[in-house]
Formats: structure tokens, sequence, C-alpha cells
């Protein structure tokens, strides 16, 4: 059979159709506007849709349900449409017999999916530029179909993948609690201890008004270094998500070191900053990355106690498309990490101080990488330190 009178019409009316199967969102949605424009394009007043639902369940007119053996429906992919009527008039309701005059095979990874039957009053003359544009959207929805089903088990990993990343975060919060536990209890029992002891003492020197002021002092101190433990604490094990907000990074800075002013005056530090001037806005959580930074000082002034110089520097690191970062180091003159201590840095309660809880750098790491940057450090003891962490310009 040849080109047919109306071919202008069907070709305009078949573009029109994959455009909008291609504007689909469901795998129902594209099977039954398929069948409608394939009514359409034959000629067929009548048709259904038989759709795998299960190894070998298939729903049929949306309502009803029959069974295809699987054997049956993975011999019926390899054969084609050629034995499908036959087949599947002796599986199909009786009332829906009349109407299969046609099926239009839908396969999808060489598995046939669904099938499309059409029929009822008497049979049109398909032509053969008809049956071309037919397979045509037969072959266009299977691909359609295997793209949506592709999504749908991206999505699946995708939610697999969180949930997985969920559990290893609490299995690691859980294998480090005893960690944790144990080094609460000894930063906690010291301030304890000198308590008790003065407490034990100030029945019998109650009178003496210096031992009473020398243990109101120590008393107050050692409370405070408690709370400031349990602080710390409860700042570690906060899982709260950042609030991502548009960030000026260098006014920032700029405010954080005017905020430690006196303290870096009184300790004879000096600050060099070197903060290029056309930096992009960067999103990231206003009082979590101030935390940080002010632990990163603070880690910096407390390792020069007879002065020294802080470099801040703000390097934009753009080699990856689409995903410009900028990296902040706070480099110090200080003494240093040694070799030894450089793999416990990160984890909780560890410190080379003689004083603290151990638990600031754990913090800014869970921080970072809360807002998917990294950080690392670098020391040569005797030499300095410099932490450096990267945030993304665009909130990820």
């Amino acid at each position: 059979m040849g080109i047919f009178k109306g071919s202008d019409n069907l070709i305009t009316n078949l573009k029109q159709g994959i455009d909008e199967l291609s504007s689909l969102e469901t795998d129902d949605h594209i099977l039954n506007h398929a069948l409608n424009l394939i009514l359409s394009l034959s000629g067929y007043p009548e048709g259904f849709l038989i759709k795998k639902t299960g190894e070998d369940t298939w729903y049929i007119k949306g309502d009803k349900h029959i069974h295809i053996p699987l054997s049956v429906s993975d011999r019926l992919s390899q054969e084609g449409s050629s034995s499908l009527i036959s087949e599947l008039k002796e599986l199909i309701p009786e009332e829906l017999k009349g109407i299969g005059k046609w099926a239009v095979p839908i396969n999808v990874d060489n598995k046939l999916t669904a099938v499309l039957i059409l029929g009822g009053g008497n049979e049109p003359e398909i032509f053969q530029l008809q049956k071309e544009c037919i397979e045509f959207i037969s072959g266009y929805v299977s691909l359609l179909l295997s793209n949506y089903y592709n999504r749908l088990q991206m999505q699946e990993m995708k939610s697999h993948y969180e949930d997985l990343i969920i559990k290893t975060e609490i299995a690691e919060r859980l294998a480090s609690l005893g960690t944790i536990a144990a080094g609460l209890a000894h930063e906690i029992k010291n301030p304890l201890v000198s308590i008790k002891t003065l407490a034990e003492l100030l029945p019998e020197r109650f009178e003496d008004p210096e031992f009473r002021t020398y243990f109101t002092n120590i008393a107050i101190t050692e409370i405070d270094r408690i709370e400031c433990i349990v602080s710390d604490l409860l700042d570690f094990a906060k899982s709260s998500e950042p609030r991502f907000e548009p960030l000026d990074l260098n006014r920032f800075l700029d405010s954080i070191i005017l905020m430690l002013s006196s303290q870096l005056t009184k300790r004879r530090i000096i600050v060099l900053k070197r903060l290029p001037e056309d930096l992009p806005i960067i999103y990231a959580d206003h009082s979590q990355i101030k935390q940080v930074l002010l632990n990163l000082f603070i880690n910096s002034m407390e390792a020069m106690p007879d002065g020294g110089e802080i470099t801040v520097e703000v390097i934009r690191d753009d080699g990856v498309p689409d995903d410009e970062k900028v990296i902040i180091r706070i480099k110090d003159t200080g003494y240093g990490i040694k070799d030894d201590d450089k793999i416990h840095l990160f984890k909780p309660f560890f410190t080379t101080k003689g004083s603290g809880t151990g638990l600031g750098l754990s913090i800014c790491k869970r921080i970072i990488e809360k807002h998917n940057g990294e950080i690392e450090i670098e020391s040569d003891y005797n030499n300095g330190t410099a932490v450096s962490f990267k945030l993304h310009v665009r909130k990820q």
C-alpha cells in the first residue's frame, strides 16, 4: 500500500502527538496518550490497554486483572505483534474479545511491558505510512518508558543512598559514644575533685576569710569549666541542618577579626589579611561558619603565647565547571603540631593544649561537612599551623 490522500494531516497529527507524549511524566499517562494517538491514526474506533503490574499479573482496561504466565510474555516479547492478538484473545475477558483486531506491543529493555489493543466496528483500511507511524510511536513509547523506569530506579537508589548515609552517621556517633563518655567523665572529674576537696575543708576553715575567698574563686572557675565542657559536648552532639543564606565573606571575616581585636592586641598578635575584592557571594549558615572561624582563631591565638602573626587568606577555587568554591585559610606562626598527633586532631576529646575539651575541631569538621565542604590541617612542629576549608559558592 502506498501514500494515501490524508498523509500530510497524518504527519502533522503524529508530530503533535509525539510532542505531547514527550511532556508526560508517568507511565500510565504515556501509555493512555499513546493509545488515543494510535487510535486516531489507525481509524479504529475502540481500544484498551493491557499493562504488566507484576511477574505474571497484568491489568486490562485500567480496572481488571488478567494473568499471563511469564513464559508466555517472554515468548511474545520475541515473536512481536504477529501472534499477540491470537494469544491474548484466549486470556482477555469475553466482553472485550470483539474489540481485539490489532495489537501494538510495547517492549521495554526487550521485555513485553504493555499491549495496546485496537478494534471495534468495521476494520479500516490501513496504509503503509500509517503502519510505519504506529511502529514509530510504539518504539518511541518504549524509549520514554525505559527512561521513566530508569529515573524511578535512580530516585530509589538515591533515597537508599541517603538512608545509608544517615545510618552511617548514626553508626559513627554510636561508635564514638564510648570515647565521648570516657572523655566527658575524665574532664568533669578533675574540677569536681577540686570542688569536693575544698568543700571538705570548708567547715573547719570557714572562719578564715582568705580561705573562703580562695574557695569561692576556685569553685566558680571549676564550675565554669564544667559548663564549658557540657556546652561543647552539646554543640558536638547537635546535628542541626545548616540554614543556607547569602554571605559576604570579606565583611564577615572583618567582623570576626574586629570582635577579637582586644584579645589579639593583648596577646601581641598581628592579623594579616589577603582578601580579594572580587569574591562571589557564598551560601552558608552564618552562625555555624562563625563558630568554625572563632574556634580556629582561638586555636591560633593559644598556639602563640608570646605573640606572632595570623594570616587570613581567601582563594577562589574555580577549577571545576559549575562548582566554584572558595578556600578560607587561617595560618599562624605558633608552635605547630607533632607528627604523631596529626592523625588524632579531629577525634573527640583529643587536645594538645593544657586546657580545653578537645571537641572544637570535631565540631568544625562536622559543620564543614554539613556544608558539603572539606577541611584540612597542615602543620610543622615549631613552624606554625594552617587550617583550610572549602565552601561552595552555590548552595549544594
